[in-house]
């Protein structure tokens, strides 16, 4: 019974972490500020991206100003991160862009 216990105990810890499913957002863009690609949905939350994953950079360019103020559909993750100080911290990865308008 423990040799059973024992090998379902290390198949679990061998599973890993859960797959965690991306989030999706209508926002409009506002821009490359303060280091983050910023977004306001139509309920006037702002969401900032920290990073965004090559795939969805070759599709738009959003250090061009040409795409302020128009709207997108934004697929999105949250990964984390470690600062200088080895402290965990979360970040929001734009995986893929859709322009709207």
């Amino acid at each position: 019974m423990k040799t059973i216990f024992f090998m379902f105990l290390s198949l679990t810890a061998l599973m890993g972490k859960p797959t965690i499913q991306d989030s999706v957002v209508e926002a409009t863009y506002n821009g490359y500020v303060d280091e983050m690609y910023e977004f306001t949905d139509a309920d006037g939350s702002t969401y900032g991206f920290a990073e965004i994953e090559a795939s969805a950079a070759q599709k738009y360019d959003l250090d061009s100003t040409d795409l302020v103020g128009k709207l997108f559909r934004v697929t999105y993750k949250m990964d984390t991160a470690v600062d200088e100080e080895d402290e965990e911290y979360d970040i929001y990865v734009i995986v893929d862009l859709k322009v709207l308008e």
